[in-house]
Protein backbone atom coordinates (compact mmCIF):
# COMPACT_ATOMS: atom_id res chain seq x y z
CA UNK A 1 0.00 0.00 0.00
CA UNK A 2 1.14 3.61 -1.15
CA UNK A 3 0.99 5.84 2.33
CA UNK A 4 0.86 9.35 1.06
CA UNK A 5 3.18 12.06 2.95
CA UNK A 6 3.71 15.59 1.37
CA UNK A 7 7.14 17.18 2.47
CA UNK A 8 7.51 15.30 5.89
CA UNK A 9 10.02 12.84 4.50
CA UNK A 10 9.35 9.09 2.86
CA UNK A 11 6.59 7.97 1.73
CA UNK A 12 5.69 4.27 3.04
CA UNK A 13 7.68 1.69 0.93
CA UNK A 14 5.43 -0.78 -1.53
CA UNK A 15 6.74 -4.15 -2.00
CA UNK A 16 7.85 -4.14 -5.71
CA UNK A 17 5.58 -6.12 -8.23
CA UNK A 18 6.90 -9.56 -9.37
CA UNK A 19 9.48 -9.41 -11.84
CA UNK A 20 11.02 -5.56 -11.20
CA UNK A 21 14.33 -5.19 -9.53
CA UNK A 22 14.84 -3.42 -6.59
CA UNK A 23 17.25 -0.95 -6.37
CA UNK A 24 18.99 -1.29 -3.25
CA UNK A 25 16.44 0.95 -1.89
CA UNK A 26 17.91 4.22 -3.68
CA UNK A 27 15.49 7.08 -2.98
CA UNK A 28 13.75 9.22 -5.12
CA UNK A 29 12.16 12.92 -4.24
CA UNK A 30 9.21 13.94 -6.30
CA UNK A 31 8.77 17.38 -6.20
CA UNK A 32 5.17 17.82 -7.79
CA UNK A 33 2.44 20.36 -6.72
CA UNK A 34 0.23 17.89 -8.53
CA UNK A 35 -1.11 15.66 -5.65
CA UNK A 36 -2.42 12.92 -8.70
CA UNK A 37 0.91 13.34 -9.76
CA UNK A 38 2.97 12.75 -7.23
CA UNK A 39 0.57 9.71 -6.11
CA UNK A 40 0.66 7.98 -9.57
CA UNK A 41 4.57 8.28 -10.06
CA UNK A 42 5.12 7.81 -6.10
CA UNK A 43 3.22 4.48 -7.09
CA UNK A 44 4.88 3.29 -10.10
CA UNK A 45 8.23 4.16 -8.89
CA UNK A 46 7.82 2.19 -5.66
CA UNK A 47 6.96 -0.98 -7.52
CA UNK A 48 10.37 -0.47 -9.08
CA UNK A 49 11.48 -0.99 -5.60
CA UNK A 50 13.01 2.84 -5.12
CA UNK A 51 12.01 4.52 -2.05
CA UNK A 52 9.85 7.42 -2.34
CA UNK A 53 9.74 11.11 -0.54
CA UNK A 54 7.14 13.49 -2.19
CA UNK A 55 6.90 17.49 -1.67
CA UNK A 56 4.73 19.87 -2.95
CA UNK A 57 6.75 22.94 -3.27
CA UNK A 58 9.76 24.11 -3.66
CA UNK A 59 10.73 25.19 -0.73
CA UNK A 60 9.59 22.00 1.15
CA UNK A 61 12.01 20.06 -1.15
CA UNK A 62 14.88 22.20 -0.40
CA UNK A 63 14.28 21.54 3.53
CA UNK A 64 13.62 17.88 3.36
CA UNK A 65 16.84 17.49 1.06
CA UNK A 66 18.74 18.97 3.87
CA UNK A 67 17.24 16.30 6.11
CA UNK A 68 18.02 13.41 4.20
CA UNK A 69 19.57 13.50 0.77
CA UNK A 70 17.63 11.32 -1.98
CA UNK A 71 19.38 9.96 -4.72
CA UNK A 72 17.92 11.81 -7.54
CA UNK A 73 15.75 14.30 -8.17
CA UNK A 74 11.96 14.22 -10.21
CA UNK A 75 11.37 17.94 -10.58
CA UNK A 76 8.50 19.74 -11.72
CA UNK A 77 8.54 23.05 -13.40
CA UNK A 78 5.49 24.70 -12.65
CA UNK A 79 4.97 25.40 -8.76
CA UNK A 80 3.71 27.78 -6.61
CA UNK A 81 6.26 29.76 -4.26
CA UNK A 82 9.28 28.42 -6.00
CA UNK A 83 9.41 27.01 -9.63
CA UNK A 84 11.67 24.16 -10.56
CA UNK A 85 13.97 26.47 -12.35
CA UNK A 86 15.26 27.97 -8.98
CA UNK A 87 15.05 24.64 -7.18
CA UNK A 88 17.59 23.26 -9.57
CA UNK A 89 20.10 26.68 -9.39
CA UNK A 90 19.88 25.89 -5.75
CA UNK A 91 20.78 22.76 -6.09
CA UNK A 92 23.64 22.92 -8.53
CA UNK A 93 25.52 25.85 -6.50
CA UNK A 94 25.39 23.98 -3.10
CA UNK A 95 28.27 21.97 -2.86
CA UNK A 96 26.59 19.46 -0.96
CA UNK A 97 23.73 19.00 -3.32
CA UNK A 98 25.05 19.38 -6.74
CA UNK A 99 26.06 16.08 -7.20
CA UNK A 100 22.33 15.02 -7.17
CA UNK A 101 20.90 14.23 -10.95
CA UNK A 102 17.92 16.07 -11.92
CA UNK A 103 15.11 14.71 -13.99
CA UNK A 104 12.67 17.64 -14.61
CA UNK A 105 9.22 16.34 -15.57
CA UNK A 106 6.61 19.10 -16.54
CA UNK A 107 4.05 19.85 -18.88
CA UNK A 108 6.36 22.91 -19.89
CA UNK A 109 7.20 21.60 -23.28
CA UNK A 110 8.43 24.51 -25.69
CA UNK A 111 12.32 24.33 -26.48
CA UNK A 112 13.01 27.23 -24.40
CA UNK A 113 11.50 25.48 -21.72
CA UNK A 114 13.70 22.95 -22.42
CA UNK A 115 17.13 25.07 -22.46
CA UNK A 116 16.16 26.82 -19.79
CA UNK A 117 15.51 23.35 -17.46
CA UNK A 118 19.27 22.63 -18.60
CA UNK A 119 20.69 25.52 -17.87
CA UNK A 120 19.40 25.54 -14.54
CA UNK A 121 21.21 22.56 -14.07
CA UNK A 122 18.61 19.36 -15.26
CA UNK A 123 20.38 16.21 -15.72
CA UNK A 124 17.17 15.18 -18.00
CA UNK A 125 13.95 16.54 -19.11
CA UNK A 126 11.20 14.82 -20.15
CA UNK A 127 7.62 16.57 -21.01
CA UNK A 128 4.35 15.12 -19.29
CA UNK A 129 2.24 12.86 -20.10
CA UNK A 130 5.03 9.75 -20.45
CA UNK A 131 5.01 6.67 -20.96
CA UNK A 132 5.73 5.09 -17.52
CA UNK A 133 8.29 2.68 -19.21
CA UNK A 134 10.00 5.67 -20.62
CA UNK A 135 10.05 7.43 -17.32
CA UNK A 136 11.31 4.57 -15.46
CA UNK A 137 14.15 4.35 -18.59
CA UNK A 138 14.86 7.73 -17.80
CA UNK A 139 15.54 6.98 -14.00
CA UNK A 140 17.64 4.11 -14.66
CA UNK A 141 19.63 5.88 -16.60
CA UNK A 142 20.27 8.98 -14.49
CA UNK A 143 20.80 6.49 -11.44
CA UNK A 144 23.41 4.44 -13.09
CA UNK A 145 25.64 7.17 -14.39
CA UNK A 146 27.76 9.42 -12.19
CA UNK A 147 27.30 12.78 -12.25
CA UNK A 148 29.31 15.46 -14.69
CA UNK A 149 30.49 17.86 -11.93
CA UNK A 150 33.47 18.69 -13.32
CA UNK A 151 31.28 20.22 -16.67
CA UNK A 152 29.20 21.87 -13.27
CA UNK A 153 32.58 23.27 -11.77
CA UNK A 154 33.51 24.73 -15.22
CA UNK A 155 30.48 26.97 -15.22
CA UNK A 156 31.12 28.19 -11.50
CA UNK A 157 27.89 25.63 -10.74
CA UNK A 158 29.78 23.91 -7.95
CA UNK A 159 31.88 25.39 -5.20
CA UNK A 160 32.98 25.32 -2.01
CA UNK A 161 33.04 28.64 -1.58
CA UNK A 162 30.87 30.37 1.26
CA UNK A 163 28.99 33.26 -0.51
CA UNK A 164 27.53 36.52 0.99
CA UNK A 165 25.45 38.76 -0.80
CA UNK A 166 25.37 42.67 0.99
CA UNK A 167 22.51 44.91 0.38
CA UNK A 168 21.18 48.24 1.65
CA UNK A 169 17.15 49.08 1.86
CA UNK A 170 18.14 52.37 0.25
CA UNK A 171 21.19 54.31 -0.67
CA UNK A 172 23.24 56.20 1.63
CA UNK A 173 23.70 53.13 4.24
CA UNK A 174 27.25 52.28 3.82
CA UNK A 175 26.44 48.66 2.45
CA UNK A 176 29.90 48.64 -0.07
CA UNK A 177 31.88 49.44 2.61
CA UNK A 178 30.37 46.93 5.00
CA UNK A 179 31.52 44.54 2.46
CA UNK A 180 34.78 45.81 1.73
CA UNK A 181 35.65 45.74 5.21
CA UNK A 182 33.61 42.69 6.12
CA UNK A 183 35.88 40.55 2.92
CA UNK A 184 39.21 42.20 4.84
CA UNK A 185 38.31 40.74 7.89
CA UNK A 186 37.24 37.68 6.31
CA UNK A 187 40.66 36.93 4.78
CA UNK A 188 42.70 38.20 8.06
CA UNK A 189 40.48 36.18 10.39
CA UNK A 190 39.90 32.68 8.36
CA UNK A 191 43.57 32.65 6.14
CA UNK A 192 41.78 32.07 3.02
CA UNK A 193 41.29 33.25 -0.41
CA UNK A 194 39.16 35.88 -0.39
CA UNK A 195 36.98 37.47 -3.36
CA UNK A 196 35.26 40.72 -2.91
CA UNK A 197 33.10 41.52 -6.02
CA UNK A 198 31.47 44.86 -6.63
CA UNK A 199 28.26 43.72 -8.66
CA UNK A 200 26.77 47.33 -9.68
CA UNK A 201 28.21 48.41 -13.35
CA UNK A 202 28.25 52.44 -13.20
CA UNK A 203 27.57 52.69 -9.57
CA UNK A 204 31.16 51.43 -8.19
CA UNK A 205 32.45 52.47 -4.70
CA UNK A 206 34.60 50.05 -3.36
CA UNK A 207 37.54 50.27 -6.13
CA UNK A 208 37.30 54.38 -4.20
CA UNK A 209 38.07 53.56 -1.36
CA UNK A 210 41.06 51.41 -1.96
CA UNK A 211 42.67 53.97 -3.99
CA UNK A 212 42.86 51.89 -7.26
CA UNK A 213 42.93 53.94 -10.55
CA UNK A 214 42.02 50.96 -12.78
CA UNK A 215 38.06 50.12 -12.47
CA UNK A 216 37.23 48.18 -15.66
CA UNK A 217 37.08 44.95 -14.55
CA UNK A 218 33.43 44.19 -13.97
CA UNK A 219 32.69 46.10 -17.27
CA UNK A 220 35.44 44.26 -19.75
CA UNK A 221 33.45 40.98 -18.03
CA UNK A 222 29.95 42.67 -19.01
CA UNK A 223 31.12 43.52 -22.40
CA UNK A 224 32.00 39.87 -22.95
CA UNK A 225 28.68 38.76 -22.49
CA UNK A 226 27.83 35.59 -20.60
CA UNK A 227 28.51 33.16 -23.37
CA UNK A 228 32.25 33.72 -23.52
CA UNK A 229 33.08 34.30 -19.87
CA UNK A 230 35.10 31.50 -18.13
CA UNK A 231 37.44 31.44 -15.69
CA UNK A 232 40.43 32.45 -17.81
CA UNK A 233 38.51 35.92 -18.03
CA UNK A 234 37.72 36.39 -14.24
CA UNK A 235 40.82 35.64 -13.25
CA UNK A 236 41.99 38.11 -15.64
CA UNK A 237 39.85 41.03 -14.06
CA UNK A 238 40.48 40.14 -10.62
CA UNK A 239 42.85 42.89 -8.97
CA UNK A 240 44.94 41.40 -5.77
CA UNK A 241 44.54 43.99 -2.65
CA UNK A 242 46.79 41.81 -0.33
CA UNK A 243 47.78 38.26 -0.44
CA UNK A 244 44.93 36.08 -1.14
CA UNK A 245 42.62 38.83 -1.32
CA UNK A 246 41.59 40.02 -4.61
CA UNK A 247 38.56 42.21 -5.93
CA UNK A 248 36.30 42.66 -9.01
CA UNK A 249 35.68 46.65 -8.91
CA UNK A 250 33.02 48.22 -10.70
CA UNK A 251 33.54 51.73 -12.14
CA UNK A 252 31.22 54.77 -11.15
CA UNK A 253 31.28 56.35 -14.66
CA UNK A 254 27.24 56.57 -15.02
CA UNK A 255 27.43 55.47 -18.65
CA UNK A 256 27.56 51.92 -17.53
CA UNK A 257 24.40 52.04 -15.68
CA UNK A 258 22.51 50.62 -18.53
CA UNK A 259 24.53 47.01 -18.04
CA UNK A 260 22.47 46.91 -14.94
CA UNK A 261 19.91 44.83 -17.13
CA UNK A 262 21.93 42.59 -18.63
CA UNK A 263 20.88 40.07 -16.08
CA UNK A 264 22.52 36.98 -17.32
CA UNK A 265 26.29 37.81 -17.44
CA UNK A 266 26.06 39.51 -14.06
CA UNK A 267 24.09 36.47 -12.84
CA UNK A 268 27.35 34.12 -14.97
CA UNK A 269 30.09 36.16 -13.51
CA UNK A 270 28.27 35.63 -9.68
CA UNK A 271 28.31 32.20 -10.48
CA UNK A 272 32.05 31.79 -11.97
CA UNK A 273 33.87 33.92 -9.55
CA UNK A 274 32.74 31.38 -6.47
CA UNK A 275 35.41 29.11 -7.56
CA UNK A 276 38.60 32.15 -7.06
CA UNK A 277 37.68 32.37 -3.28
CA UNK A 278 36.78 30.30 0.20
CA UNK A 279 34.95 33.09 0.97
CA UNK A 280 33.04 35.48 -1.85
CA UNK A 281 31.30 38.43 -0.98
CA UNK A 282 29.05 40.00 -2.76
CA UNK A 283 28.65 43.95 -3.00
CA UNK A 284 24.77 44.36 -4.29
CA UNK A 285 24.45 48.38 -3.78
CA UNK A 286 20.94 49.82 -2.42
CA UNK A 287 17.56 47.93 -2.62
CA UNK A 288 16.74 45.52 -5.97
CA UNK A 289 18.86 45.71 -9.14
CA UNK A 290 17.73 43.79 -11.77
CA UNK A 291 20.01 41.09 -11.10
CA UNK A 292 19.77 40.38 -7.46
CA UNK A 293 16.78 38.28 -7.66
CA UNK A 294 19.59 35.67 -9.54
CA UNK A 295 22.40 36.12 -7.94
CA UNK A 296 21.05 36.62 -3.85
CA UNK A 297 19.80 32.73 -4.33
CA UNK A 298 23.60 31.69 -4.45
CA UNK A 299 24.62 33.22 -1.59
CA UNK A 300 24.65 31.04 1.86
CA UNK A 301 24.11 34.03 3.60
CA UNK A 302 22.20 37.56 2.91
CA UNK A 303 23.50 40.77 4.92
CA UNK A 304 20.84 43.30 4.72
CA UNK A 305 22.39 46.79 6.17
CA UNK A 306 19.88 49.18 7.57
CA UNK A 307 20.08 52.19 9.82
CA UNK A 308 17.85 53.17 13.04
CA UNK A 309 15.23 55.34 11.39
CA UNK A 310 11.75 54.36 11.35
CA UNK A 311 11.31 55.04 7.31
CA UNK A 312 14.62 53.12 6.67
CA UNK A 313 12.99 50.00 8.93
CA UNK A 314 9.73 49.92 6.70
CA UNK A 315 11.56 49.66 3.73
CA UNK A 316 14.00 47.73 5.03
CA UNK A 317 10.73 45.38 6.19
CA UNK A 318 9.28 45.67 2.67
CA UNK A 319 12.42 44.15 1.15
CA UNK A 320 12.47 41.01 3.18
CA UNK A 321 8.87 40.43 2.75
CA UNK A 322 9.92 40.39 -1.16
CA UNK A 323 12.73 38.29 -1.00
CA UNK A 324 10.65 35.83 1.14
CA UNK A 325 7.99 36.00 -1.48
CA UNK A 326 10.23 34.81 -3.95
CA UNK A 327 11.76 32.18 -2.11
CA UNK A 328 15.14 33.95 -1.51
CA UNK A 329 16.72 33.98 1.64
CA UNK A 330 14.55 32.15 4.00
CA UNK A 331 16.88 31.13 6.94
CA UNK A 332 19.40 33.02 5.71
CA UNK A 333 19.04 36.29 6.23
CA UNK A 334 20.46 38.87 8.87
CA UNK A 335 20.89 42.77 9.72
CA UNK A 336 23.82 44.94 10.39
CA UNK A 337 22.81 48.38 11.98
CA UNK A 338 24.69 51.19 11.03
CA UNK A 339 23.95 53.73 13.61
CA UNK A 340 24.50 57.32 11.97
CA UNK A 341 23.71 59.53 15.07
CA UNK A 342 23.73 58.73 18.63
CA UNK A 343 21.31 55.87 19.53
CA UNK A 344 18.91 58.49 21.80
CA UNK A 345 17.54 59.61 18.48
CA UNK A 346 16.95 56.61 16.73
CA UNK A 347 14.57 53.35 17.17
CA UNK A 348 16.65 50.41 19.61
CA UNK A 349 17.95 47.69 17.55
CA UNK A 350 15.99 45.20 19.54
CA UNK A 351 13.05 47.35 18.25
CA UNK A 352 14.07 47.01 15.05
CA UNK A 353 15.21 43.74 15.18
CA UNK A 354 11.38 42.73 16.37
CA UNK A 355 10.12 44.96 13.19
CA UNK A 356 12.18 43.48 10.73
CA UNK A 357 11.77 39.23 11.98
CA UNK A 358 15.28 38.68 11.22
CA UNK A 359 18.41 39.21 13.81
CA UNK A 360 20.61 41.61 14.10
CA UNK A 361 24.00 40.47 13.22
CA UNK A 362 25.82 43.53 14.79
CA UNK A 363 26.04 47.12 15.24
CA UNK A 364 28.14 49.60 13.98
CA UNK A 365 28.41 52.68 15.72
CA UNK A 366 28.73 56.05 14.18
CA UNK A 367 32.11 57.17 13.80
CA UNK A 368 31.98 59.98 11.12
CA UNK A 369 35.78 61.19 11.34
CA UNK A 370 37.28 57.89 10.89
CA UNK A 371 34.79 57.56 8.05
CA UNK A 372 36.32 60.59 6.60
CA UNK A 373 40.11 59.57 7.63
CA UNK A 374 39.41 56.36 5.63
CA UNK A 375 38.31 57.77 2.51
CA UNK A 376 41.15 60.60 2.64
CA UNK A 377 43.76 58.00 2.90
CA UNK A 378 42.43 55.78 0.86
CA UNK A 379 42.14 52.97 3.34
CA UNK A 380 39.46 50.71 4.61
CA UNK A 381 38.38 50.95 7.98
CA UNK A 382 39.63 47.94 9.96
CA UNK A 383 43.10 48.41 8.67
CA UNK A 384 43.15 52.47 9.64
CA UNK A 385 41.82 51.44 13.04
CA UNK A 386 42.67 47.92 13.28
CA UNK A 387 41.50 48.13 17.10
CA UNK A 388 38.90 50.22 16.59
CA UNK A 389 35.14 50.02 17.44
CA UNK A 390 34.03 49.51 13.96
CA UNK A 391 36.49 46.46 13.61
CA UNK A 392 35.67 44.98 17.12
CA UNK A 393 31.62 45.25 15.89
CA UNK A 394 32.01 43.81 12.56
CA UNK A 395 34.64 40.73 13.92
CA UNK A 396 31.72 39.50 15.47
CA UNK A 397 30.04 39.13 11.98
CA UNK A 398 32.93 37.71 10.74
CA UNK A 399 33.13 34.86 13.28
CA UNK A 400 29.25 34.58 12.78
CA UNK A 401 29.94 33.78 9.39
CA UNK A 402 33.26 31.10 9.95
CA UNK A 403 30.78 29.66 12.65
CA UNK A 404 28.30 28.67 9.79
CA UNK A 405 30.52 28.05 6.89
CA UNK A 406 32.45 25.33 9.06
Amino acid sequence: MFSFLIGCGPVGIASPTKGAKAMANETILIVDDDLDTLKLVGVMLQRQGYRIMAADTGPKALAMIKEEKPDLILLDIMMPEMDGFEVARRLNTDPHTADIPILMFTAKSQVDDKLAGFDAGADDYLTKPAHPAELVARVKKLLRQPRDTDALRSTGALSNSWSIGVIGAKGGLGASTIALNLGILLHQESKEDVVIADLRPGQGTIGLELGHQALTGLASLLAMGHNRINAQAIEENLVSYLPGLRVLLASFDPAEIEHNTDVKTLETIARQIRQFGRYVVFDLGASLQPATKKILPLCNEIIIVVDGYPNTVKISKALIEYLMQHGIGQGLMSAVLVNRTRSDVQLTWQDIQSRLGIPIATVIPPVPEIAYRAQKHEKPLVLLQPHGMVTSQLERLVRQQLEKSR
